[in-house]
């Protein structure tokens, strides 16, 4: 093999198929970055137990060929090199790889190609289309909801279900819930679901947020992987096995007490209430209190640190209901008002133990199809 490429987008190829060649493995391989001749261009590719990727370069090939070589010295070497054309070439006699542009120059030892595991592939009548924006924004409303832990391994993973009409995704750790659905027309005559590792969705959306287009979702022959493919991408994840929770019935319908705030406000009054919580009992107490009539009601964050004080923060707010007193984890708080995208939030209560339901706000609805709900903490007084 023979080929030229521009330095930045080898470099960037590189930077983005190292994230899926593993750390540790018995199988030396899979250390390695696969390079290979395909189409016109250069394919690289990385697979570890979970994910594997691949990225399709523009380039001129001068010969066919393909090899592995070590992922880290190759994506570092390169990254150090000029801008500029850089010409990779294979040495079959050896297993090396010799790159060279402009006055440097290095000759990597590798493996055969032969020894890297095949990308598996899917069946077109298994195959959704969608635009890689929204995807990438459904992911990053619901993928901070997924457990970071194996203790239960199905809840270390996103439930994307596809339907006929829509694509919906959840993620739950056991203390909160992110819920973000989409009507689109699929194609699929069956609604089909499955769970994602959440590390998987976590690359995902990066790499579909430097990619705009279309995004293929596809599964493998044997329903044990998934892909997703893009006109330069491929990226593949091995589904985690097991039934994830049926979270509709989890989602809080009618509630005591509806709260409408700015989203930006209460986000930073979050932060600030934060920098009191996590000294203490890392808690952030909502005082929901309405306003009397023709007033708007209002809305008080407070936390408080034997070691370093207490604070409070006041957000004017539309009340419906009683109102009351609801306490929240202070991540969990702040990682739910991230993925909020409206100006303003609706928070609905039914009282201090029970689990608050978090929306957007449309105009002057609450955008049903994204919900987040949070377990409340006890609190003293």
């Amino acid at each position: 093999m023979r080929v030229t490429c521009l330095q930045e987008n080898l470099s960037r190829g590189l930077a983005l198929v190292s994230r899926a060649v593993a750390t540790r493995s018995t199988l030396p391989v899979l250390s390695n970055v696969l390079l290979q001749s395909e189409d016109g261009g250069l394919r690289l590719s990385g697979m570890n137990q979970q994910l594997a990727m691949s990225v399709w370069l523009g380039a001129s090939v001068e010969d066919e060929g393909a090899i592995t070589v070590p992922a880290r010295l190759l994506s570092d070497f390169v990254a150090q090199l000029p801008e500029g054309p850089v010409t990779v070439a294979t040495d079959d006699e050896t297993d090396s790889l010799s790159v060279a542009s402009g006055r440097y120059q290095a000759k990597i030892k590798g493996l055969s190609a032969e020894d890297f595991p095949p990308i598996p592939t899917t069946g077109d009548e298994r195959e959704v289309d969608l635009a890689t924006d929204l995807l990438a924004d459904v992911i990053g409303q619901v993928v901070t909801a997924a457990a970071t832990d194996d203790s239960r391994p199905v809840l270390a993973g996103v439930s994307i279900t596809i339907g006929p009409d829509h694509i919906e995704l959840a993620a739950a750790d056991g203390y909160r819930l992110a819920v973000r659905r989409e009507d689109v027309e699929t194609g699929l005559a069956e609604p089909v679901q499955i769970v994602v590792p959440r590390p998987a969705m976590v690359e995902l959306q990066r790499m579909l947020a430097d990619d705009p287009g279309t995004v293929t979702i596809g599964l493998s022959e044997t329903q044990s992987q998934v892909l997703f493919r893009t006109s330069t991408v491929t990226f593949i994840a091995t589904l985690i096995d097991g039934q994830f929770p049926n979270y509709p019935q989890l989602i809080p319908g009618e509630v005591d007490t509806r709260v409408v705030v700015d989203t930006q406000a209460f986000a930073q009054a979050t932060r600030i209430a934060s920098l009191f919580a996590s000294s203490g009992a890392n808690v952030i107490k909502l005082h929901v209190q309405p306003g009397a009539e023709g007033e708007s009601g209002r809305m008080v964050l407070t936390s408080n640190s034997a070691e370093l004080g207490e604070n409070s923060g006041e957000l004017d707010a539309e009340v419906s209901g009683d109102g009351g007193l609801i306490a929240f984890n202070p991540r969990f708080l702040s990682e739910c008002l991230g993925t909020i995208a409206t100006e303003r939030i609706s928070v609905g209560t039914s009282g201090a133990t029970s689990p608050g339901r978090f929306r957007p706000v449309d105009g002057d609805e609450e955008v049903e199809t994204h919900s987040h709900v949070i377990m409340p903490m006890h609190t003293v007084s």
